[in-house]
């Protein structure tokens, strides 16, 4: 299920373990497809099957010119004795059609109708005519039209035979499901060899000759078998040369065989944007669709994968594409269609089951809070912004975005805001000092950071301390004042801009006074202000900003919608289940382009001079551990605005396990830059390139974890 990722689950039979099975499933379950994915006739009308039917095919494609080469060249259906030991197979890889009475539908009637098909039968015991090769059938048709898409994982796709016996039902499974992986395969029986003597020649023959001009890996037809076969199968079919593909239960790992995802064709739309900015909805035609949409269809049903580029949001506020994570399905269908049944999430796509004849869509995105708090509830938890992780969600909004935030990477920015409390007055020069000194702690310097752009600027130009105070003060950080002396209690106050007057009043003793003479003489006083303002240490937020920001700028796709939270506080849904009160300073929901699951970053992150202990190391532990394993690659990442002392590596280190490296260290020394690693080399001088949590994990343990060339330095410094 995992691997094949199907989109509906319905039950074809009344055994009670088919309803165990599906109830496990509840999340690909879908109203409007019955158990039988049949209505039945009604009036005059035919029954009517609830998915896309190779009726359907039949009208869609009637006046194609390929669709007429093929009649003209003759359709033929198998035909067979269903006491025939090798019935099962035949219906597996010839196809038949069910019976108008189970299903009120006369499908060979329609066949005939539109391609004159001629039955071939197949005696019981005699040879299988070569002829079932050279001409398209049942099966052909199923999958006419419907080509891999190009998101599917490599894997083994080596064409070729299927060598088992009948009477194995482990090996019409494993032939069934290598099929529906898009393999190309023909079945080749070990215990009637005889029967498939004509079709092996022919089929072996043509196979050959559309290999021969592929690489030494693809040029030869494949042998599948289970693994105890291996030797029987290769004797019965020769010398080959064959490539030799044993299969066992590991085979569906995901790391062997992959099953193609099949589609019947891409079509561009251009979507109408409405809604709140915050929360925007999509409308756009279904147009130039690839199936016959007349309203006869209209029960019919397949589904729609939306991929959305353009309006991404900023990471923090929105997304369209939430990550594939199936228990999700109904939670996001309620949420984007209104419909709790028929939206699945999938990797980079969104689907949503529409009928045949529908001319449109509409979707609306799912905030990322929201989000969060759903998968955090799948790990036990009920996740809730903290104050500070409301204060960051402010800042990052004032600041324009996520990316807007790359004014902090400066370390004199940073230094200023913690310099001066929200009731503490500074004057541009104080600023621009500040701003463009160097850090005495960690020895950064603006100089870093003259290439860096903030805002627009002309090409060429180099970032300065006044530039930067600028654009601070512009996205209100800072408010604009004057420092007024009362003449009567000889006592200062800050007066912002927007109340400045010539005739002034104390707002510490009441008196009214001439304020003139001062505001001639004396310059702007500045005062930390917005969310900046509201307490001494809202400056924590931005540690936490400074790796959102990097974050979304280093590991963003264009084909994926990441999100990206700050601070939520953490309490158990279940209190008696083991799991901690606690708190994590930064959430990041990121595409993993090694793993077909989604990947969570959850951290701690320190100001300079911060310490991460022992308990927030088992906190996190224990969260990460939470999350279904099956369902997340869970990181943890642990940052700090100075060098990591050798007591917190270690701490760190010990989140790691023998074969899983999920911990991820950042310091100013990433940070600060545009590039994760454009301050670093690796252990033989080399530059570092991350652009996944995975890279970052595997990068840490090499800096960090692996002992370093005498050269090379401590780790921990700066």
């Amino acid at each position: 299920m995992e691997l094949f990722r199907p989109d509906i689950v319905t039950s074809v039979g009344n055994h009670a373990d088919l309803a165990i099975f599906e109830g496990r499933y509840a999340s690909l379950q879908n109203d409007r497809v019955p158990a039988n994915l049949f209505y039945p006739p009604h009036g005059s009308r035919e029954g009517t099957a609830t998915v896309l039917d190779v009726r359907n095919l039949m009208v869609h494609r009637r006046d194609d010119p390929e669709w007429k080469a093929m009649v003209e060249h003759g359709v033929r259906v198998a035909t067979w004795d269903n006491a025939d030991p090798l019935a099962d197979v035949f219906l597996m890889q010839f196809g038949q059609f069910p019976a108008q009475e189970a299903i009120g539908i006369d499908y060979r009637r329609s066949l005939d109708q539109a391609t004159q098909a001629v039955n071939l039968p197949i005696a019981n015991g005699d040879p299988i005519p070569s002829e079932i090769t050279q001409y398209p059938g049942i099966s052909h048709l199923s999958r006419y039209d419907l080509t891999p898409h190009y998101s599917a994982r490599a894997g083994w796709d080596y064409p070729g035979f299927y060598l088992g016996s009948a009477a194995n039902i482990d090996d019409l499974v494993m032939f069934w499901n290598l099929r529906a992986c898009g393999i190309q395969l023909a079945w080749h029986d070990l215990q009637h060899p005889a029967r498939f003597d004509l079709v092996k020649v022919d089929y072996e023959a043509r196979l050959r000759a559309s290999l021969a001009g592929r690489d030494d890996f693809h040029n030869k037809p494949a042998i599948w078998c289970l693994d105890a076969n291996r030797e029987n199968a290769v004797a019965a079919l020769g010398d080959g040369p064959w490539t030799i593909c044993g299969v066992s239960e590991a085979t569906w790992n995901g790391h062997n065989v992959s099953p193609a995802k099949m589609h019947f064709g891409i079509e561009s739309a251009l979507a109408v944007v409405g809604g709140p900015s915050q929360l925007p909805n999509l409308s756009f035609a279904l147009k130039d669709k690839p199936f016959a949409s007349d309203p006869w269809f209209y029960q019919q049903r397949l589904m729609a994968s939306i991929s959305v580029m353009g309006v991404p949001g900023d990471g923090s506020n929105y997304t369209f594409t939430p990550p594939c994570v199936p228990e999700l399905n109904e939670f996001a269908g309620r949420k984007m269609i209104l419909d709790y049944d028929g939206l699945r999430l999938e990797p980079e796509h969104v689907g949503i089951i529409i009928d045949a004849a529908d001319v449109d869509l509409r979707i609306g995105a799912i905030s990322i809070p929201t989000l969060i708090e759903r998968i955090f509830a799948l790990a036990g938890f009920q996740a809730k912004l903290s104050g500070s992780g409301l204060i960051t969600r402010q800042l990052i909004t004032s600041m324009g975005g996520l990316d807007g935030v790359r004014a902090f990477k400066i370390s004199g920015v940073r230094r200023l805001i913690k310099s001066f409390g929200p009731t503490h007055s500074f004057s541009k020069n104080d600023a621009t000092n500040k701003i463009g000194s160097k850090d005495p702690d960690t020895g950064s310097t603006f100089a870093d950071h003259r290439r860096l752009y903030i805002e627009q600027r002309g090409a060429g130009t180099d970032l300065t301390p006044p530039m930067v105070f600028t654009h601070l003060v512009e996205k209100g950080l800072f408010r604009i004042g004057s420092d007024l002396r009362c003449p009567t209690c000889q006592l200062s106050s800050w007066t912002p801009l927007d109340s400045l007057k010539q005739k002034a009043t104390c707002p510490l003793c009441g008196t009214a006074f001439d304020a003139t003479r001062q505001l001639v003489e004396s310059q702007f006083a500045y005062r930390r202000t917005g969310v900046l303002g509201v307490e001494r240490n809202a400056a924590g937020a931005i540690p936490v900003a400074m790796v959102l920001q990097q974050l979304y700028v280093n590991l963003r796709s264009t084909f994926h919608s990441d999100g990206y939270g700050a601070s939520y506080d953490l309490k158990p849904i279940d209190p008696g289940g083991g799991l901690p009160v606690c708190e994590t300073d930064l959430v990041a929901l990121v595409h993993e382009p090694r793993s077909s699951m989604p990947a969570v970053i959850i951290g701690e992150c320190k100001d300079a001079g911060g310490a991460i202990d022992p308990i927030d190391i088992e906190h996190l532990r224990q969260v990460a551990d939470a999350f279904p394993k099956e369902r997340f690659v869970v990181y943890i990442l642990l940052a700090k605005l100075s060098a990591f002392t050798p007591d917190e590596i270690e701490l760190a280190k010990s989140l790691n396990t023998q074969f899983v490296r999920r911990v991820i260290l950042l310091t100013h020394q990433e940070l600060e830059p545009y590039r994760f690693y454009e301050r670093r080399k690796d252990a033989v001088g080399k530059d570092i390139y991350a652009s996944s949590a995975y890279d970052l994990a595997e990068t840490t343990h090499r800096l960090y974890f692996l002992p370093q060339p005498t050269s090379a330095g401590p780790v921990a410094d700066s």
